[in-house]
C-alpha cells in the first residue's frame, strides 16, 4: 500500500511537471478529494502492516532464536505444567542445572543438580557420534 502511494505520488509529479512544460493545454490542477473509502483503505493496510510486523516478532521470540545479549550460560531445559499458573522447570546455569517452582507470586528454588545428579548430561564423548555422522553424509555426497 505504501508504495503504492509512493507511485501515486511519484506520477502526479511527473504529470505536473509535464503539463508545466506543454504550452499548448491549460494547466489544470488535479486535487483528488480524499474520501471515506480511500481513508478507511489506508488505515486497514496500516493496521494489517503492524499485525503482520507483531506476529513477526513473537514468532521469532517464541522460537528462541532471537534473544537480546546473543548466547548465554542460562538456558531452559525442561517445564511441566502444574495447574492454571504453577509450574516446575528445569533450568542450566554453567554447569549446575536448577529445579525451580514458578508461581505468579514468586520463585522458589526446589533443588539444585551438579555432576553425576544432574538430569540430562552432556554426552562424554565431546559430539563424536556427530562427528561420524558428518563423515558417513561425506562418504555419501562423495561417491
Amino acid at each position: 500500500m505504501l508504495t503504492r502511494l509512493l507511485a501515486l505520488f511519484c506520477v502526479l509529479g511527473f504529470a505536473s511537471v509535464a503539463l508545466a512544460e506543454n504550452k499548448d493545454l491549460p494547466l489544470k490542477p488535479s486535487a483528488k478529494t480524499l474520501s471515506y473509502n480511500d481513508a478507511l483503505n489506508w488505515s486497514f493496510s496500516l493496521l494489517l502492516v503492524l499485525a503482520l510486523f507483531f506476529l513477526f516478532i513473537w514468532l521469532i521470540r517464541k522460537s528462541g532464536q532471537w534473544s537480546g545479549a546473543g548466547r548465554s550460560n542460562l538456558t531452559v531445559l525442561a517445564g511441566l505444567s502444574l495447574g492454571m499458573r504453577e509450574k516446575v522447570v528445569l533450568i542450566k546455569v554453567g554447569d549446575k542445572q536448577l529445579l525451580l517452582g514458578v508461581t505468579p507470586g514468586k520463585i522458589d528454588k526446589l533443588m539444585e543438580l551438579e555432576g553425576e545428579e544432574r538430569l540430562f548430561q552432556e554426552p562424554a564423548d565431546g559430539g563424536a557420534f556427530a562427528h561420524k555422522l558428518l563423515q558417513a553424509m561425506k562418504g555419501k555426497s562423495g561417491e
